[in-house]
């Protein structure tokens, strides 16, 4: 949580699923001090328009815009917000897709809470370490190339596990 002088963290949930978003809600409310839902990507992004965030946590398949679009025109927007996918399983192409885009980390639908857990808080670190590098140009051009190489390993990542079940 925010100490008094710092600014609150701030999570955005995607997710169609009204009791998945609760549950979500539920396992990150002790790690976040503003959790916003919305419904879909069409939703998220009026949020993403007006408000900052530190973490956007979104599911890809949802109706009106996916997870996958919604990611795109937040990358089209500049911002490097740090962005962790929840995929259905089985559903690994479009994870590495989201990965490709510029996700930060994949999760999947019948991952532990601690896999939840752990996910977003890495992801909420690292999005309010870029939020407070902002006006400190190297600072930010770093962690832009460390946000990208992480990506890169998660894609990596992600392709082992795809190989190790394809064999």
């Amino acid at each position: 949580m925010a100490a008094p002088h710092e600014e609150k963290s701030r999570l955005l949930i995607v997710e169609d699923d009204s009791d998945i978003r609760e549950l979500l809600k539920h396992f990150l409310k002790e790690f976040v001090d503003e959790i916003v839902e919305a419904e879909d990507g069409s939703a998220a992004l009026q949020f993403v328009k007006a408000q900052e965030f530190d973490t956007i946590l979104s599911d890809i398949e949802m109706p009106h815009m996916n997870g996958l679009k919604f990611l795109a025109y937040v990358r089209s927007l500049g911002q490097m917000t740090p962005f962790v996918v929840l995929t259905a399983h089985g559903d690994h192409s479009r994870a590495l897709e989201a990965l490709s885009l510029g996700a930060f980390d994949f999760i999947t639908k019948d991952s532990k809470r601690k896999v939840v857990i752990e996910s977003v808080c890495a992801a909420l670190k690292f999005g309010r370490e870029m939020k407070s590098s902002k006006n400190d140009a190297v600072r930010s051009s770093h962690l832009r190339k460390i946000y990208a190489d992480m990506s890169k390993s998660s894609e990596m990542r992600l392709r082992k596990i795809i190989e190790e079940m394809s064999s």
